[in-house]
């Protein structure tokens, strides 16, 4: 039972996560913060590294919205 408990407490962070990310992706599209775009950028991929670490120490076998090149072409500069 601890091995399912900590499994689900593992998703649920992942779960937070991904909406921390969906949160910052919408902030990268907002003109009044495009000052901050550079660290938002910084943010988003640090919270993908995350994200795919957890996936794969863990065996998750998720990895939609994982992160990777899709998210890098959202940080390049318009």
């Amino acid at each position: 039972m601890a091995e399912t408990y900590r499994k689900s407490k593992i998703e649920h962070y992942l779960e937070r996560l991904q909406i921390r990310k969906q949160s910052l992706m919408n902030q990268m599209e907002m003109a009044e913060l495009e000052h901050s775009r550079e660290f938002i950028c910084g943010q988003l991929s640090a919270i993908d590294l995350i994200i795919l670490e957890i996936t794969v120490e863990f065996g998750l076998g998720n990895t939609k919205n994982e992160g990777g090149e899709a998210d890098d072409r959202e940080c390049s500069p318009k």
